[in-house]
């Protein structure tokens, strides 16, 4: 297996939290991150990239299903990870109970949170979250142009973001630029091509998240 060592980029385990053998690999491969997709269901937070049927063992995306038998629990993923590597936090619920599910996990598993980051596509989540001023840091997430602008705009109020989880495809050199200068961290998503993984590095991105360790490992500057 390949090491992400040396460090020097961000390396994030796309939905490595979201299962125990994802999760084995990427801390073994000694990842920066792991990252773990919460949806708000039944009162608490659940680990899943996708969604759930109802009343049904089974998850859907666009393109699959399957049985939903094997997800780990957050209280088991906070113990098998054992302050071995960081948290990145994807929350998928729109819901205002989302966020306050994570700041009741973050309180009452303090002892056992490693530093943590959190993202969302849904931004007034982030925002309920930076307010409570915690030591987690916000990355707000964009997935097209639109939100580019958006992002740059909020980057000037009060409690900006500490960064942004970007789609990968809207990246150039001149926009990470515009996004440092904006005093902001930039984590692309997601990246699936080695070759992707050291250009992205190169134009001075801070983070890169991705399935494949190996993209990973490519991130990194040589010895």
């Amino acid at each position: 297996m390949s090491s992400v060592a040396p460090r020097g980029i961000y390396a994030i385990a796309h939905r490595a939290g979201n299962n125990l053998h994802a999760l084995e690999r990427a801390l073994a491969a000694g990842v920066d991150a792991i990252e773990c997709d919460l949806w708000h269901h039944h009162g608490r937070l659940a680990l899943r990239h996708e969604r759930k049927l109802p009343a049904l063992p089974v998850l859907y995306d666009r393109w699959y299903v399957r049985w939903s038998w094997g997800v780990i629990g957050l209280r088991r993923l906070l113990r098998e990870v054992d302050m071995r590597t960081d948290l990145f936090l994807d929350i998928k619920s729109a819901t205002p109970r989302a966020a306050d599910a994570v700041l009741e996990l973050y309180h009452d598993n303090a002892a056992l949170m490693p530093a943590t980051r959190v993202s969302s596509g849904q931004w007034k989540l982030l925002d309920r979250l930076g307010r409570a001023r915690t030591a987690m840091r916000m990355f707000y997430s964009v997935g097209d142009r639109d939100g580019v602008e958006a992002l740059l705009r909020r980057a000037t109020e009060p409690l900006p973001p500490a960064g942004t989880s970007i789609r990968h495809t809207l990246l150039s050199p001149e926009l990470i630029a515009r996004l440092h200068a904006a005093g902001l961290e930039v984590y692309a998503w997601t990246v699936n091509s080695p070759h992707r993984g050291r250009e992205l590095r190169d134009w001075g991105v801070d983070g890169l998240i991705a399935d494949n360790l190996d993209v990973l490992a490519s991130g990194r500057p040589q010895r």
